[in-house]
């Protein structure tokens, strides 16, 4: 496999519009699992090639693909390209495929270890609600794999903007079950989740609080801060405390 140029990997790509599509594909799968070949296929047009097929009616060939792009994604190098070319958009349908879904959400995960897939995945419409959907329907390794995402999102340099994306009162509501019901990562995740996301809303709250007074209305609404405050935290995050400013973190550094 180290002997193979990238003009294998074109030679390659050119043939998944032959009559040997399934061996092709099946031969680029092996590939993908080799690390001296991940970066090869990404600069030559396979990966472009294979994204196609995510578009085709031959659910064989799409999970033939899903399995590829799964493979490259453990190369950080290669996410940006993957991200680049729109692998985000075209793997949000498969997320209601049960049969590829674990290898969809793990491809999350991977390319949310870079900038440019954590601004991706906040930016494409849908994604986030696609993951959160995970956190009710997933399996245990789903539910952890998404957890992940949503961490590395609140967790990054623009942690701020993207944690007011994820601070929905849905996706609250599945964070304290997973956290009182989850097995122990899951559970751990969670809740160091649901701290990140009230400590969040305390600035927000706090920032709000500190704006100028400049009307008449403007001064009863703002006459009682901490009463308003109160108002607007979640029932489940006052359960876990999550709003007390001197609440502890319990939660773990992430590995």
């Amino acid at each position: 496999m180290a002997d193979l140029s990238e003009d294998t990997f074109i030679k390659l790509a050119n043939l998944l519009d032959s009559e040997v599509i399934g061996d092709v594909l099946a031969i680029m799968e092996e590939l993908s699992g080799d690390g001296n070949s991940k970066a090869k296929i990404a600069a030559s047009s396979a990966l472009t090639s294979v994204l196609k097929l995510l578009d085709s009616d031959n659910k064989g060939f799409q999970q033939h693909a899903i399995r590829i792009i799964y493979n490259l994604s453990f190369n950080s190098e290669v996410c940006p390209h993957m991200v680049s070319v729109n692998c985000i958009p075209k793997l949000l349908p498969f997320f209601k495929d049960r049969a590829v879904l674990r290898y969809c959400i793990y491809i999350l995960k991977n390319i949310c270890d870079t900038e440019e897939g954590r601004n991706s995945i906040a930016e494409t419409k849908g994604c986030i609600s696609s993951v959160a959907e995970i956190l009710e329907s997933g399996s245990n390794e789903e539910q952890e794999h998404a957890l992940d995402v949503l961490l590395s999102l609140c967790t990054c340099s623009q942690n701020v903007d993207y944690c007011k994306l994820i601070s929905d009162e849905e996706i609250i509501t599945r964070l304290f079950y997973i956290s009182q019901n989850g097995n122990d990562k899951g559970k751990e995740s969670a809740v160091e989740l649901l701290h990140i996301l009230g400590d969040a809303k305390y600035v927000e709250n706090e920032d709000r609080s500190s704006q100028p007074i400049t009307n008449n209305s403007s001064t009863d609404s703002n006459s009682h801060p901490e009463k308003n405050r109160s108002s607007k935290k979640s029932p489940f995050l006052k359960k876990l405390g999550l709003f007390s400013k001197s609440t502890p973190h319990a939660s773990k550094p992430r590995r």
